[in-house]
Formats: C-alpha cells, structure tokens, sequence
C-alpha cells in the first residue's frame, strides 16, 4: 500500500487532504503526537484550526488525549482500530496503551520524521521488506532477511 493510498483511505474518515497526510504519517511512525506537531507538519500557528482537529479526533474517539506537564501540555494517543485498518496495520503495536518513557521516544521519532521530510521513512515491515527486497535482489533472498 502506497503513502497516497494509505492519504486516500484516511481521508474517506472524513478528514481533509493535509490532516489526512498527518495522521498518516502519526500512525505509521509513533501512534502518538502532540498539537505542536500537527502546527509544524502543516505550517501553520497554533488556534482554532488546530484545536478544531484535535478536539474532533477525541470527540469521535479515534484518539485519547493525556493531560502532563502541570495541565501545559497534552499527547495525543490514535488508538482507533478503523484508523488502523485504512493504513494497512490493523495489528500494529501503536494502537495499544503506551507508558509516558515510550511514548516520548514516539515523538521524538515523529520529531525527526516531520523534520525531514525529503527523506523517505521506512515504518511498516512490509514497507522494509519491499524496499530491501528490491535493493538486494541479487544478493540476499527473502528467507535470509530477518523477520
């Protein structure tokens, strides 16, 4: 499944063409983010259309939002499974309840994914598989790539 097929079939949730692009990006790499991050991957300052967007993603309950920090900050958790199944990863291990320590590395990896955005973010397995599948054709079968 394509970046711009997982886009399309989130976008079918009823999201726009930028917030579906973002959610995708959030599911496949972290599973969590923070409002800030939606304001950088969009370019655009923190307000109403931000909190429009999060307040509709924990109004639908597609996402769960965590209060820390002293009630400054808030993560956001996208747990829901039809999210999930729209990108491909019905299964994935973002969906599952995360302690503060790994939900942190979560979004300082997301950090990096929306900080290079020219580079091309390998997330799933199957994404890892076909890439390295078609690089080491010659070289390396499927069966001795690790699993």
């Amino acid at each position: 499944m394509t970046f711009e097929q997982r886009v399309k079939a989130v976008a079918a949730h009823g999201f726009t063409d930028r917030q579906a692009r973002f959610l995708v990006t959030v599911l496949l790499h972290a599973g969590v983010c923070m409002d800030r991050h939606y304001c950088a991957f969009a370019r655009i300052a923190h307000g109403q259309k931000t909190t429009n967007f999060f307040r509709t993603l924990v109004g639908r309950k597609l996402a769960t939002a965590y209060v820390c920090a002293h009630r400054r900050a808030r993560i956001f958790h996208l747990q829901h499974r039809a999210l999930y199944e729209a990108v491909g990863e019905p299964h994935s291990r973002f969906r599952k309840p995360t302690p503060i320590g790994a939900a942190i590395e979560r979004l300082m990896i997301l950090d990096a994914v929306l900080g290079c955005p020219s580079v091309s973010w390998l997330a799933t397995e199957r994404d890892k598989l076909a890439h390295f599948s078609g690089l080491l054709t010659s070289r390396l079968r499927q069966a001795d790539m690790p699993h």
